[in-house]
């Protein structure tokens, strides 16, 4: 019982002093914040990388962390239009290495663009994101929906949502998680004096779905592999991934939704 507290202790500073720095860190905006994105965003590669290929720096990493530092000077510096040709660039790399190199495979090639997709193409858009007001969106949502579905899920959970995948995860959770983000999202369109309610709650329960859904796809590559985290940078929470896994699916979401719809 001890040793159980101990470690939700720990969880809890850990949060705690992490959500403080990220709060901060979006607050300032500005170079700080693309900086320790791009750090977030390069920690990530080596965590999945090590997971997949068992080498956080091998030549399938080193590939995602060419485009994570191409797509950082885009955002940076006045290459603002550079986004397709680096894209472009990326997957020609990609295709380049599967042809000349004999010892490589199409399912290596799929995963080194699996975890480029998954991890640089999707944090980009925290990036993009930067010095807007919306950005808090991506924190309300993504943390939110975990914080209300954990609770919802722990005293009125009895239906599994995907046991396959993620066995303590129940249906009411889901919903209780949708519906608590939903309420913080209203709440705070309604501190920005936006009422556009209809777009809002449909935004807010899309953004949800696909906070649950970034969970449950890290929880299957976990499961897939056979680990529980998928780093041990932060004490009682695991690794990066393991804490930005429903922010990478809600900052798309997030930023397509602000750009198209307000």
């Amino acid at each position: 019982m001890a040793i159980r507290r101990c470690d939700m202790g720990l969880r809890l500073l850990t949060g705690f002093t992490g959500g403080a720095f990220i709060a901060v860190v979006t607050y300032l905006g500005g170079s700080i914040y693309d900086f320790v994105y791009f750090g977030i965003t390069c920690i990530a590669i080596y965590e999945l990388s090590k997971v997949f290929f068992d080498n956080g720096f091998g030549f399938g990493a080193i590939v995602n962390y060419m485009f994570a530092i191409a797509l950082f000077i885009e955002k940076v510096t006045e290459y603002h239009h550079f986004f397709d040709f680096f894209m472009f660039l990326y997957i020609s790399v990609n295709f380049l290495i599967f042809v000349f190199n004999k010892k490589v495979s199409v399912k290596k090639v799929s995963e080194i663009i699996f975890i480029g997709t998954y991890v640089v193409f999707f944090m980009y858009h925290m990036m993009l994101m930067n010095n807007s007001k919306y950005v808090w969106l991506i924190y309300i949502i993504a943390f939110g929906s975990d914080t209300f579905a954990y609770f919802t899920g722990k005293f009125f959970g009895k239906n599994k949502l995907y046991p396959e995948v993620s066995p303590n995860k129940t249906v009411e959770g889901a919903i209780g998680g949708i519906i608590g983000s939903t309420i913080l999202s209203l709440i705070y369109f309604n501190y920005l004096s936006i009422n556009k309610y209809f777009y809002i709650i449909i935004f807010s329960v899309s953004t949800s779905v696909f906070s649950i859904v970034g969970d449950l796809t890290a929880s299957k590559i976990k499961r897939e592999f056979g680990i529980k985290d998928f780093g041990y940078l932060l004490p009682g929470h695991g690794g990066i991934m393991d804490r930005f896994d429903s922010v990478l699916f809600v900052a798309p979401a997030v930023y397509y939704f602000i750009s198209i719809f307000l």
